[in-house]
């Protein structure tokens, strides 16, 4: 296992969905870096809603690491941020996968699912909303877990699933790790460039939170 990870939370969610993995990553001795990038969806010189160079903004916002992770929606911008931080090992896990080169489009499914969530303000609806208010005590037991999850609870520019993202080279080893049926076609996709993929996509999305132990199991 490297000994330095860069773990980064998707753009819907904040970094408390990783807290539990990069708790198991530090008890196996890794050094472990979680960066709270929410703040820097908005574009600070836009007085509207609007994230217009997301991206360059969360690759300026890493350290250097050995390894960085993305999950969910952070697969989309993981060449950037892999080249930002020299990072020598790219794991998508259960992440969005950006074509080879770029700029990377948001996936059309993605981009239908949002539209109906936009508010008058421009922004979208906090994704712990989603699902109704029983669905958060379901997918994340764990009762501290749960509130630190909900209490990071936002709400995204609307234009975030229209703005193209670059995609650089990717020097870095990649792997994909899938953890649930939402992503079997960027695994099939990571299969079919030659990666080594992970994990049978037979579990939950949120067994990044409720399952780290086995998660980092695949990661090792």
């Amino acid at each position: 296992m490297a000994d330095r990870w860069v773990l980064v939370h998707p753009p819907l969610l904040g970094p408390a969905v990783l807290g539990p993995l990069a708790g198991e990553l530090r008890r196996r001795g890794a050094g472990v870096a979680v960066p709270d990038l929410r703040r820097l969806v908005q574009d600070p010189a836009s007085a509207d809603p609007s994230a217009a160079g997301w991206d360059r903004r969360w690759a300026a916002a890493v350290d250097p690491a050995d390894a960085v992770l993305g999950f969910s929606g952070a697969g989309i911008v993981l060449p950037a941020l892999a080249a930002a931080c020299g990072a020598r090992r790219v794991v998508w896990l259960d992440a969005v996968l950006p074509p080879a080169s770029g700029p990377a489009e948001w996936p059309a499914e993605v981009r239908a699912l949002v539209a109906p969530l936009v508010a008058d303000d421009g922004r979208v609806a906090d994704w712990t909303t989603w699902w109704g208010p029983d669905a958060m005590g379901e997918l994340l037991p764990d009762e501290q877990v749960r509130a630190a999850v909900l209490a990071e609870g936002h709400r995204l520019p609307a234009d975030l699933w229209s703005v193209g993202v670059a995609v650089p080279p990717l020097t870095a080893e990649p792997r994909y790790v899938h953890l649930s049926p939402a992503y079997d076609g960027d695994a099939a996709a990571a299969r079919a460039r030659g990666w080594p993929v992970a994990g049978d996509g037979r579990g939950g999305h949120l067994d990044v939170a409720t399952g780290a132990a086995r998660v980092a199991d695949l990661l090792a």
